[in-house]
């Protein structure tokens, strides 16, 4: 049996006890940074993200506490391009920059063609107001035409007309003057004195001759005033004629659908030019030139002179502030060390408290903290003092401090 040296004697015991050591350590270090984990969630640092907030059910019945996010009180308004486009230029933009409600911002591929349908519509309402107007002026002319062939068988009406009552009176005259005649030789005949006779019948002839003039004269007068009073039905049937040609001529004009071509071309041209919905403060520019619009806004926009902090309280805390809403307001406390002071505001009435109970959508650091809250949204008016502070921020996340007036 071969003989065991004393290095090898004392090895076993040696590596148990270093084993045990290392074991030790390692527990010690995991105690070690359990403790500090837990104390570092307990005792934030300073600049870190806030944390959930202390006042939860349970907290002093004077106050509230819950997260929020700064929010501007019209919203966030995104401006986007119609899909289907591209961003063919965009104007000079930047965050913090003020933008007057129609102002432009972008210009679309598209505006090129849309100004082309504008030149085009221009083009055709230029030629049906032509053929609008060649069209009235060859009808006002036929009705003018018409109107002078009335007026002008109206004025031959009445000097032929006069004419032939004069020719009348004076034939029926010359009738009654031969009448007459006949009459004083069938007088004297009567009488007894010798009449010859062909003194009576050139009067009977005479007499004859007068009464036929007179027949003709009477149905010449009737004549001609039928004659002209269906010239004058002729007349006005051709003014009817001709104002139904017009108004059938100038109906086939497309002038007013060209005018509405025109219109419509020109709002197309102008929604091609993206202009800013509202006034307001340029958040973020997104856009760049040659990007698909419809996608993504374009930018960002909104009015930072008014800002709120969107608090969501806890259920159970909601009736608190309800109270104090009714009682004339709450006041808040806004905090986050990325602000350089406490922000001041106030929930003014009821209408700020929403109606719904929903998930946090604000979540707080920490191992420990509930990542799933069934909250209310309740709106906190800033100060206008603290308007610019909030509205440099927006979106950030802060801790709110709700008390009774």
């Amino acid at each position: 049996m071969k003989r065991q040296t004393p290095s090898a004697k004392h090895q076993a015991p040696r590596t148990g006890r270093a084993l045990a050591s290392a074991l030790l350590a390692l527990a010690l270090l995991a105690t070690g940074c359990a403790i500090g984990y837990l104390l570092a969630d307990r005792f934030p640092r300073s600049g870190t993200k806030p944390v959930a907030p202390a006042l939860t059910e349970g907290a002093a019945a004077d106050r509230v506490g819950a997260l929020a996010r700064l929010q501007p009180a019209g919203g966030v308004i995104p401006v986007f391009g119609p899909p289907g486009d591209r961003i063919a230029k965009l104007y000079p933009l930047a965050p913090g920059q003020q933008l007057a409600a129609g102002q432009p911002v972008a210009e679309l591929a598209s505006r090129e063609a849309r100004l082309s349908e504008v030149k085009v519509a221009k083009l055709q309402l230029k030629e049906a107001t032509e053929a609008h107007a060649a069209a009235d002026r060859a009808g006002r002319e036929n009705i003018r035409a018409a109107q002078t062939e009335l007026n002008q068988a109206k004025a031959n009406k009445a000097s032929d007309l006069a004419a032939l009552k004069a020719k009348a009176d004076a034939v029926r005259v010359g009738a009654d003057a031969a009448a007459k005649g006949v009459a004083r030789l069938n007088d004297l005949k009567a009488r007894g004195v010798a009449v010859a006779a062909e003194d009576f019948e050139r009067a009977e002839l005479l007499k004859a001759q007068a009464e036929a003039e007179l027949a003709a004269t009477l149905a010449q007068n009737e004549k001609a005033r039928v004659g002209y009073e269906e010239a004058e039905k002729a007349a006005n049937a051709r003014i009817a004629a001709a104002t139904a040609e017009l108004e059938e001529a100038l109906a086939r004009v497309p002038l007013k659908s060209s005018e509405e071509k025109v219109k419509l071309a020109e709002r197309l041209a102008e929604e091609t030019v993206l202009k800013a919905p509202v006034a307001g403060t340029v958040l973020k520019v997104i856009g760049r030139e040659g990007q698909p619009t419809g996608l993504e806004p374009i930018l960002q926009l909104a009015n930072l002179r008014e800002m709120t902090a969107v608090a969501e309280v806890y259920e159970s805390d909601v009736e608190r502030v309800a109270e104090w809403a009714r009682a004339g307001g709450a006041v808040a406390e806004v905090t986050n060390p990325a602000l350089p002071r406490a922000l001041k505001g106030t929930v003014r009435g009821e209408a700020d408290i929403s109606r719904t109970i929903a998930r946090n959508q604000v979540f707080a650091v920490g191992p420990r903290e509930d990542a799933d809250r069934r909250v209310v949204e309740v709106v906190i008016h800033l100060d206008p003092a603290d308007a610019p502070l909030a509205g440099r921020l927006v979106g950030l996340q802060v801790n709110v401090t709700l008390t009774g007036r």
